[in-house]
């Protein structure tokens, strides 16, 4: 049976999970926080230049070009961001995924530990049954790993390639927002 000290071991095991699952948590709450802090020092700098720029315009045709000259870099930067939040969730995604994976392949080894000692304790003839079990186990622990690296997959592709959308969107949109200033300078000036 169990000992006392195997309970204050399981205890202390579980204990030390929890906090290494806290610490993958504020590390990934720390990313995004140091992100924001970034985003807001930038935008804080950008806005006091583009507000000085504005103050500087003379005519239509300056707003009008002053304006197609901050689309882009606005464009870009939106985009960086969106980069550096979606770095930052998958890292403690993936950590978070790596520690559940520890703790159903470690699941799995103390169940094959444990039915090993009941069979030892069983009556005879109770091998087959174990045995089912342990190819049971085995069988859904393969099953596991296969689809947690399928979802990985997806998860990781269906990601890439939205950024990579959201990017030749706003680069659309930027050319499309550069050529109505363009013609509406060029109206301006007629």
């Amino acid at each position: 049976m169990f000992a006392t000290s195997d309970f204050a071991a399981f205890g202390q095991a579980q204990l030390e999970k929890s906090i290494r699952l806290s610490n993958i948590a504020l590390s990934g709450v720390e990313r995004l926080v140091a992100l924001q802090l970034d985003v807001a020092r930038d935008l804080f700098a950008e806005n006091t230049a583009t507000a000085k720029a504005f103050s500087e315009v003379k005519d239509v045709q300056g707003f009008l070009a002053l304006q197609q000259q901050l689309s882009q870099p606005a464009i870009d930067k939106a985009l960086a961001v969106a980069k550096g939040v979606y770095e930052a969730t998958s890292t403690s995604q993936s950590e978070i995924g790596a520690f559940v994976e520890e703790q159903v392949v470690e699941f799995n080894k103390g169940l094959v530990s444990t039915l090993d000692k009941a069979v030892k304790q069983a009556p005879a003839g109770s091998e087959i049954i174990v045995s089912a079990v342990k190819t049971a186990v085995a069988t859904a622990a393969s099953a596991y790993d296969t689809v947690a690296k399928t979802a990985k997959k997806v998860t990781s592709d269906f990601a890439e390639a939205g950024v990579a959308a959201a990017e030749t969107s706003a680069n659309a949109a930027a050319g499309a927002a550069a050529k109505a200033s363009r013609n509406k300078a060029a109206a301006g000036a007629v």
